[in-house]
Parts: C-alpha cells; sequence; structure tokens
C-alpha cells in the first residue's frame, strides 16, 4: 500500500479517520497552551589590560605576569574553556541556578558572550550575572600566582548584565511535532485496522445470509424424503410416492435375488430364471412402466445386487450346478 492507496482508503473510511485528526489537533492544542517556553538572557563582559604602562623594572621583569605577555584576547580564550567544564556546570547549578550556559570568547578579541537559558527571564538573569562573577574571579585567580602591583594585572568590565532577554519556543515546536507525527500515525494505523475489520464483517454477514438463504428452501412435491428411521432393517416395502407405485424393495439375504427390468412399453415377457456358479440366483421378471408422465417413455433399466452372506462358490460348487442342469 503507498501513499496514494492510504489516501483513498482515509477518504472511504472518514469517519475513522476524523476523530483520529479532532484528537490530534486537540492534544496539539494542549501542548501549546501549557507547555511553557524557555527564556534566554545574553550578557558580555570584557578583559581590560593593565592601566599601568609604565616599563618594569629588573625586579619587576623576573616575576612578570605572563599573562599580560600574552594578551587579553589569548586570556579570554582560556577563561571560556575553563567555565564551559562540567565541574564549573555543577558547581553553578548547586547554587542554585540553570546549569544550561555558555561562555564563548568571540575570534581576536578580549570580550566574552555569556549565554544562559532558564523556565523564566529572571532565572536566565540571574545565571548570566552569576556566570559574570565567576568570569572575574577565575581572571584573578588565573594571575594571583604571578602577585601582580596594582595596576600590573588584566581586569574585566561588565558590559551587558544580562538585560538582553529572548523566548526560546524550540521546546514548544518539538514538542508539536512530535504530537502531530505520532497523532498521524495512529490515525493511519486506525484507519487500517478499522478497514480490515469493517471487511471481515461485511463478509460474515454475506456468509450467514445465503446460508439463511439456503434454509429457507422447502422440498417441492417431487421431492422423496427418507427418514433414518427408514434405513434400518433387511426387508423393507416403502410407502407409495407420488401416488405411484413405488419398486419393490431388495431382499438383502441369502436367497435369490430377483431383478426388475422394464422391457418396453405395453409388451411383456415371461420371467427367466438364471443360477450361475456363484451361488446368485437372479431373476427376470417383465414389468410395465410405472407411469407415462408427459409423454416419456421410459426406457430404462434398474438393477440393484446386494451381495449375501452367501461365500463366492469355488470348483465343488461349479461341480454341484452343472450336475443340477443335467437333471
Amino acid at each position: 500500500m503507498d501513499l496514494w492507496d492510504l489516501a483513498k482508503l482515509m477518504g472511504r473510511r472518514w469517519y475513522l479517520m476524523a476523530p483520529m485528526i479532532l484528537l490530534t489537533l486537540a492534544a496539539t492544542t494542549w501542548a501549546l497552551v501549557t507547555i511553557k517556553p524557555d527564556y534566554t538572557s545574553t550578557g558580555t563582559i570584557m578583559l581590560i589590560p593593565p592601566a599601568d604602562r609604565t616599563p618594569l623594572t629588573q625586579a619587576e621583569l623576573a616575576s612578570t605576569n605572563t599573562w599580560v605577555e600574552v594578551g587579553e584576547d589569548i586570556m579570554a580564550t582560556a577563561v571560556s574553556i575553563s567555565l564551559n567544564t562540567d565541574a564549573t556546570k555543577k558547581e553553578i547549578a548547586s547554587e542554585g541556578f540553570s546549569p544550561a550556559f555558555e561562555v564563548a570568547a568571540q575570534d581576536r578579541s578580549s570580550i566574552l558572550t555569556v549565554t544562559a537559558t532558564a523556565a523564566t527571564p529572571e532565572a536566565a538573569k540571574a545565571a548570566v550575572q552569576r556566570l559574570e562573577k565567576q568570569i572575574t574571579q577565575e581572571v584573578e585567580n588565573m594571575q594571583a600566582r604571578y602577585k601582580p602591583k596594582p595596576g600590573r594585572a588584566i581586569t574585566t568590565q561588565v558590559l551587558d548584565p544580562g538585560d538582553t532577554i529572548e523566548v526560546v519556543s524550540s521546546k514548544v515546536k518539538r514538542a508539536a511535532v512530535v504530537i502531530v507525527g505520532v497523532g498521524l500515525l495512529l490515525t493511519a494505523a486506525v484507519t487500517i485496522v478499522g478497514d480490515n475489520i469493517l471487511r471481515r464483517r461485511a463478509r460474515a454477514r454475506q456468509i450467514a445470509a445465503a446460508l439463511a438463504a439456503q434454509g429457507d428452501l422447502e422440498p417441492d412435491g417431487d421431492t422423496d424424503v427418507i427418514a433414518d428411521s427408514d434405513r434400518s432393517g433387511r426387508n423393507r416395502i416403502p410407502a407409495p410416492v407420488n401416488g405411484a407405485e413405488p419398486r419393490r424393495a431388495i431382499n438383502v439375504s441369502d436367497d435369490p435375488t430377483t431383478v426388475v427390468t422394464t422391457n418396453g412399453r405395453g409388451k411383456k415377457a415371461p420371467a427367466t430364471t438364471d443360477t450361475n456358479g456363484s451361488g446368485l440366483t437372479v431373476s427376470y421378471k417383465s414389468a410395465e412402466p410405472d407411469d407415462d408422465r408427459r409423454g416419456v417413455e421410459p426406457d430404462d433399466a434398474t438393477i440393484i445386487l446386494p451381495l449375501g452372506n452367501t461365500p463366492w462358490a469355488g470348483r465343488e460348487g461349479r461341480d454341484a450346478d452343472a450336475e443340477t442342469r443335467k437333471r
């Protein structure tokens, strides 16, 4: 089944598809109303070079600040790497702030961009401000080993405390897409399964109707009904059927068997008896046709030869028959 066949099936079984579509729309609306979007706060902080630019003395050169030598941009990159670790995120989360943050250093610049995402605008802004304090502390700790004099160390300056807030609706969109996708799959599944069930029920009703129609058929006047009780016993003379004299029943015994034949219309032939070597005596007797129905002349013969309990004669039986004929 391709998409076109599925579309035709849904169109034919629209009463199965419509409730599922409505249910999917209701679930999507519920998700859009109940699922709240996230909020992202963005702040910026810049690393400031040392204020004192006077030449260093020989004693100061022996313990010079290496970060001042490499530059503020290199230090900004190092700070961003240090704050994006899992240890820092766990520390921030333990203090009650959102761990969904990122610290990025701009290329060849001493400016750091801090981004934090939280459920409310206030929580996102608070996380950004906490990270800016963490950056300032990290810069001081990285230079503390060199014990720089005042004015000889790199400092920080906050440019944006996190006032830039945006609404992030990606979570709501993902939920809506998932609900719509699952709803469409369930709609297709319910339509296909329901169509199969309805087809089976229709086929069962057709079979039941056909069986009921066969059961309503009654036997007509030309139909002979034989009861089970009439099939037992050895000697039985059936009752007349439709006003006509029935054929005589055959005596299933060890006695000679008589076969009644019809030799044409209005003619009689003498009865003859034939005894063969098998011990079975067959007597032929002419009989008139039972009936001339609508001018049809019966010309068939009915021969019924049931086997009795007499075994098939052997050579001794044939010799006895020959002696009987001579007499």
